[in-house]
């Protein structure tokens, strides 16, 4: 199999870069491991073999010795197909369900050897021409047909130029900004999930191709800043929406050797590492700044990665701003700024990277009209801050100035992962953490009990029934050892339930903050979509002795106030209400029962 760089970033082919084989699975045929990232870091001949002999029968040839554990090696051998990935030369024809041709064009040859079961992804097949270019005609690729191989295969990179049979929903061209334009006040949307039809059909549902339709505006550049990029995935994205001529500029923070000089192989497109000082903080952000042909821009703050699996089966939410158009020649950097001083924000964000590829970027932002925006940007940049703009202490100030008093309303903190929070709550969870996001305004100096916790975190149970079973919890990566630590933490821990949105099944890597104000269709006095999760690296720790903020991560995230969205105190969450605020998980939330655990990423190893 060929070479792949860590977590779930594909390799770029490149005629002139040797190909560096796998290591053979120390456990050899007795492998257990169902965890994609470790099919991608070695090899396991003896079920290459098997997969080889399958001619989509409907079962896997298994040799007898196998029986025993026949279940785990038949889904050892599913999850390697799932992962499949195209290359020229090859002829992967994606199942009825995700195609409606079976004809493959051959692209030019990338060099490598037909002998490879999973070859890297070649990115200049992807960008060669306009989606709207007829293809040029080609034989037939060679190779054993993969037909009807298993109703889960679904090709990473477009094996045609059809992006039907790239992605699994695609929406129809043309229609996001009426989409947008109806989703005011607010702008947020929730990732379509791949396995929910009733979602391919909410007005509140995204995908990522609808984030590049053109009726949005013409697309002259962008700026994708994240934590894990799949490059040949996202440059795909970009195909089909007719842009792969267009400057991308990629701030990414998990290792990727694919990234490394990507600009020597696709001169548009120039991608910088954000290296951290500490390993407990991750260059965590996920945002896009898009910029038209017309001078104008708009801001996307995300909770997905850009890879293949956040964009399918998982719960992920953004926020998708208005077009900021262009400001007369003559107006001044600070003109154009909005009630909840974004514009400003955002360019103090920008300026903390101190990076040079992003001069252009934070000049657009500067001669943009940001006076419509009525939300807040909450962030975290590492460090130690004496002021009170990142962090906890943003949320805490923020809520201070503008939140309606909410009595004892339960903080409910949703999110993909947990922190260590030490031997008892009350050193971090239920102290700063706590204390700053149920802050408000005309809140008594003195309560007599902080209002109380409840943390949506999936149970095994519920990734259990995902659509991807026990491989729903990839995106889930709170580690046993540290669960171990803090059992007293079950007591705060509530069930992942969406069904009024037909998210059910699909787990959550989004991260929400709000309090509960009432029962079902109750309401809230303000909503928090970020990238943070419940964590002192992404939220921060107070010293003691001088106030300042100590931050390991870069985040963001945006913060909706009645006042500044709705012109009221309170956000309404029952269905009809005037200017509805849609939150994906049901409420109020469901407790853990006496027989649940919290999901640990330790049951995929």
């Amino acid at each position: 199999m060929g070479a792949v760089c860590g977590k779930l970033c594909f390799h770029v082919a490149d005629d002139k870069t040797p190909k560096k084989p796998k290591m053979e699975c120390p456990y050899g045929d007795k492998c257990y491991r169902l965890n994609p990232i470790h099919f991608k870091e070695y090899s396991h001949a003896h079920l290459e073999s098997i997969l080889d002999s399958y001619t989509g029968s409907g079962d896997f040839p298994l040799p007898s010795k196998y029986n025993a554990q026949r279940q785990m090696y038949v889904d050892q051998l599913k999850m390697m197909l799932h992962k499949q990935i195209y290359t020229p030369g090859k002829n992967f024809e994606p199942s009825s369900s995700t195609s409606q041709s079976s004809e493959v064009p051959s692209p030019a040859s990338s060099g490598e050897s037909s002998k490879e079961k999973s070859p890297r992804v070649d990115l200049k097949t992807t960008e060669t021409r306009s989606p709207a270019a007829p293809a040029a005609s080609a034989a037939p690729a060679s190779g054993p047909s993969q037909k009807n191989r298993d109703s889960d295969y679904h090709p990473i990179v477009p094996p045609t130029r059809r992006v039907e049979d790239f992605l699994t929903v695609v929406a129809p061209r043309g229609k996001m900004a009426a989409k947008h334009a109806a989703a005011a006040p607010y702008y947020i949307f929730y990732t379509t999930i791949k396995d929910s039809k009733q979602t391919h059909v909410q007005p509140y549902s995204i995908t990522f191709q609808e984030i590049l339709d053109r009726s949005l505006g013409e697309l002259r550049c962008s700026l994708q800043i994240n934590f894990m990029v799949e490059i040949g995935w996202l440059l795909a994205q970009y195909y089909f929406a007719g842009y792969s001529e267009k400057k991308l500029t990629i701030l990414y923070g998990e290792e990727c050797s694919e990234l490394k000089n990507i600009t020597k192989k696709k001169p548009r497109v120039e991608a910088h590492q954000v290296t951290m000082s500490t390993p407990f903080g991750k260059h965590h952000t996920k945002m896009m700044i898009l910029c038209y042909e017309d001078g104008s821009l708009r801001v996307v703050i995300s909770t997905a990665n850009l890879y293949y699996d956040d964009w399918e089966n998982r719960t992920q939410g953004l926020w998708f701003s208005p077009a900021c158009p262009e400001l007369p020649a003559d107006a001044m950097p600070h003109d154009g700024e909005s009630p909840t001083m974004f514009k400003r924000s955002l360019l103090r964000y920008l300026n903390h990277y101190h990076l040079a590829a992003l001069a252009y970027y934070v000049e657009r932002v500067k001669r943009c009209d940001f006076s419509h925006i009525n939300v807040f940007l909450v962030a975290s940049v590492p460090g130690s801050h004496p002021d009170m703009d990142w962090g906890m202490l943003r949320v805490g100030t923020l809520l201070r100035q503008h939140c309606a008093y909410a009595q004892k309303a339960p903080l409910i903190a949703q999110a993909s992962s947990i922190g260590s929070y030490g031997k008892e709550p009350k050193l971090w969870l239920t102290g700063d953490f706590l204390h700053n996001f149920t802050k408000s305004r005309d809140m008594p100096q003195m309560l007599s009990a902080p209002p109380e916790l409840k943390i949506i975190y999936p149970s095994l149970q519920n990734v259990r029934q995902s659509h991807d079973d026990l491989l729903g919890g990839g995106c889930l990566p709170y580690a046993a050892d540290a669960h171990a630590k803090q059992t007293w933490l079950n007591d705060f821990l509530y069930q992942w339930q969406a069904r009024h949105t037909a998210r059910n099944k699909a787990m959550p890597h989004i991260k929400s903050y709000t309090r509960l104000v009432g029962g079902e269709g109750g309401e809230v006095p303000y909503y928090l979509l970020t990238s943070a999760n419940i964590s002192k690296a992404a939220w921060g720790q107070v010293n003691k002795g001088n106030g300042a903020l100590r931050l390991m991560s870069y985040e963001a995230g945006v913060l909706f106030l009645p006042k500044f969205v709705i012109n009221a105190d309170f956000f309404p969450l029952s269905a009809g209400a005037k200017n509805r605020l849609i939150i994906p998980y049901d409420l109020p939330p469901v407790k853990y029962t006496q027989d649940m655990n919290p999901w640990v990423s330790d049951y995929l190893r």
